[in-house]
């Protein structure tokens, strides 16, 4: 007996025959466009054009230039605060590149352009000057008119404004700056100060000098501006010149000189970071970081420094700007951003 034309054996189900899915479904669809791949080549490339496209448009406002990077508002400021961390350690986060938002507009300083590089910076040069008058001697002619030859010619007339306002020991130079200001707040005398600001503006104002302080590296006047009867601060390296009046001031009284100390006093909780033995000295000798204690010996041989009155940001990228060889230990807000930062870096590895 023969099976009927059709038919299947017994006992062996009917199967449809297997339907692979297409790739382009909709569902395969939306879960690759739920976790798109982040190409790490595009912040690249963005970084690469950010740099000299703001240098060569200071100012420019961040919508306009997140337009012309290809990307958000959002992710250009997290470009900027990256580019914060670029250079080979031991650095602070703006030793090598100075990005800053002020207002909405965006400012690149400290630029490392792609141009021959110069026998010695102004600042470099100065220095030397500097230390060459404070040694003196029959050489020391010799010195400084070679350092200033040493310098590129357009860059000279930076040097020799440096070479004025910068001295070697104590007291300052009581034509410096420093040594005007300091006699003015003294005899409480008023000053004009020629100032830069922060958009490269020069301004010229009258003001009645009240303290100075020296936070994170830089020196500042905190002064009250006269024509607006307000207190602000002035960074003394954006001082390029300060003449001292004959009009004296009342001293402010104790609300003012309140306000005036907590800009030139620290506040809230120091934040703590271990820094290893490779690194520790260098880290000891930067202006405004205190030795807490050192660590002679063991696998954390290195030692504890304080950063009075720095942000959870800007000590999370001094330590990460040494390489893995610092870490943020206290308090605990400040090491938890710390740690954030750390699992964000490693992420981007992995």
């Amino acid at each position: 007996m023969t099976a009927a034309t059709g038919s299947r054996p017994r006992g062996r189900p009917a199967r449809s025959p297997r339907r692979r899915p297409a790739s382009g479904t909709p569902r395969r669809r939306a879960a690759r466009k739920a976790a798109p791949r982040v190409d790490p080549r595009d912040r690249l490339r963005r970084v690469l054009f950010l740099v000299p496209y703001a240098v060569q448009h200071p100012g420019i406002p961040v919508r306009d230039l997140a337009r012309r990077c290809g990307c958000t508002e959002k992710e250009l400021l997290e470009d900027l605060d990256f580019l914060l961390g670029v250079g080979s350690p031991p650095f602070a986060p703006d030793d090598f590149l100075d990005l800053y938002v002020e207002g909405d507009r965006v400012h690149v300083a400290l630029h490392q352009s792609f141009s021959r590089p110069p026998r010695f910076t102004e600042s470099e040069a100065a220095a030397l000057a500097s230390a060459a008058r404070a040694l003196g001697g029959e050489g020391s002619a010799r010195a400084l008119s070679a350092l200033r030859e040493a310098v590129p010619r357009d860059r000279r007339p930076g040097y020799d404004e440096l070479v004025e306002r910068i001295y070697a020991g104590e007291p300052p130079a009581r034509d410096s700056v420093l040594g005007r200001l300091r006699r003015a707040i003294a005899e409480r005398r008023a000053v004009r100060l020629v100032h830069h600001a922060a958009s490269g503006a020069e301004t010229t104002r009258t003001v009645h000098p009240w303290t100075l302080a020296q936070r994170l590296g830089h020196w500042y006047l905190f002064a009250e501006d006269a024509a607006q009867s307000k207190a602000k601060a002035f960074r003394l390296d954006r001082i390029r010149d300060v003449t001292v009046t004959d009009e004296r001031f009342s001293a402010p009284d104790e609300a003012a000189m309140g306000r005036a100390r907590l800009f030139s006093e620290a506040t809230g909780e120091p934040i703590r970071v271990r820094v290893g033995e490779d690194v520790a000295d260098w880290a000891v000798s930067r202006p405004g970081i205190r030795l807490v204690r050192r660590i002679e010996r063991g696998e954390n041989a290195g030692a504890v420094v304080e950063l009075p009155g720095a942000s959870p940001e800007w000590a999370t990228r001094f330590a990460l700007s040494l390489g893995g060889d610092a870490e943020v230990i206290a308090p605990a807000p400040a090491r938890r951003h710390f740690a954030e930062a750390v699992r964000s870096a490693l992420a981007r590895y992995r």
